[in-house]
């Protein structure tokens, strides 16, 4: 993730997407569509179950880039994308994770600053404060976030929360972080991208 890449707050409106996503990287995968005929596709016969064509449109879009995002490599792209159409579910979280972080800055640099080093120090304890915190200090650093409010704040810390529940690397009860077992399929993709700086967000040495 390039330190200049903007802060995007839409994450709010898409949230973690792993169904949808997985419906996207199928069409991709086993029918070879374009973006723009996954688009059309999923509008047509509301593959996502959703009540408007608008948000249909809005987040299969979001799944395509994402998916795109996922590495800057044409074969790395592919294999990772057919992971998340095929792989196994706890295979398939981790990789819509990983495709989160490398689309949302907010997300990457909380995985890398705020999730690895407690899992590097063996320090499980994540309340929901420090994410808070996290956010709060990015307030303080860039022009973009100190413009959001306290609701997209508090959105930002749920959808982030979220994504690790989803991913069954946090209990929410407890506020700690639970054991993970990287993928072979998913290490393999984050290191040919040179992403191994996230490694211990997943529990995974450098």
């Amino acid at each position: 993730m390039d330190a200049s890449t903007p802060y995007n707050g839409a994450i709010t409106r898409e949230q973690f997407l792993v169904r949808e996503t997985r419906v996207v990287a199928q069409l991709k995968t086993d029918e070879n569509l374009t973006n723009e005929q996954i688009v059309e596709r999923v509008t047509r016969l509301n593959l996502f179950h959703y009540p408007t064509e608008r948000e249909l449109k809005s987040i299969s879009k979001a799944c395509c880039r994402r998916l795109d995002a996922l590495s800057d490599d044409p074969a790395t792209r592919d294999a990772l994308v057919r992971l998340i159409a095929h792989g196994m579910p706890e295979e398939v979280r981790q990789a819509n994770l990983y495709a989160l972080m490398r689309t949302f800055r907010v997300a990457w640099e909380f995985m890398v600053t705020v999730v690895g080093p407690r899992y590097r120090s063996f320090d499980p304890s994540l309340p929901r404060r420090d994410i808070a915190s996290f956010l709060e200090q990015l307030r303080t650093q860039d022009e973009r976030v100190a413009g959001w409010s306290d609701a997209t704040m508090n959105k930002i810390r749920q959808v982030l929360t979220a994504a690790l529940v989803e991913c069954a690397m946090y209990d929410r009860k407890t506020e700690t972080l639970q054991p993970v077992f990287l993928g072979v399929s998913l290490e393999q993709g984050i290191r040919a991208n040179g992403d191994e700086v996230c490694l211990p967000a997943f529990n995974c040495l450098i």
